[in-house]
């Protein structure tokens, strides 16, 4: 029977350091075309998926996809797949995080001036979400976001930057 009850209690105890908090869903986003932080003329559209995972710490860990393209003629700016890395915070209904989505993929060879069709994604966003349902939450974030060319010698050349600004929908537990 000590034995049993020993066993009993390694169980809970591994067991209560899991924490089944996170979720997935779409966002759709845009640049903010400010002039002092910004060295793109064109005004995109973002699009994509992604999902994450929360730990007892607060950290989020997660992946993406998203797809960039220009408003005005339909072009395909780029194609992004990669990581969401952050924080967040939570009391009641709100959630407040801090993410950086980080990610490899194609980019118009044309917009960042580089023969080369592989780049780089990167975004530093907060967001701030509000839970409607238990497994329903909105969000809203902004942040900074820049691509370029994986080509070495147009790695920093051929950035191309912007704020971010954009809606998420939420399904998961919260």
């Amino acid at each position: 029977m000590k034995r049993v009850i020993g066993v009993f209690a390694l169980m809970v105890l591994v067991i209560s350091g899991v924490c089944a908090r996170g979720g997935g869903g779409v966002f759709h986003g845009a640049y903010y075309l400010v002039q002092e932080y910004t060295n793109v003329d064109r005004d995109v559209r973002i699009v994509g998926g992604y999902g994450y995972g929360v730990d007892r710490g607060s950290v989020r860990h997660g992946g993406f996809g998203l797809v960039i393209h220009d408003r005005d003629t339909s072009e395909l700016v780029g194609a992004f797949g990669g990581v969401i890395s952050g924080r967040q915070l939570r009391t009641g209904s709100l959630t407040l995080s801090v993410n950086l989505w980080t990610g490899v993929g194609y980019v118009n060879p044309w917009v960042v001036s580089s023969p080369a069709g592989v780049g780089y994604f990167a975004e530093a966003a907060a967001e701030p979400g509000l839970t409607l349902l238990p497994w329903f939450q909105v969000g809203v974030y902004g942040g900074m976001q820049a691509i370029g060319s994986l080509d070495p010698p147009y790695l920093i050349s051929s950035a191309r930057y912007a704020p971010v600004l954009g809606t998420r929908l939420t399904w998961g537990r919260f």
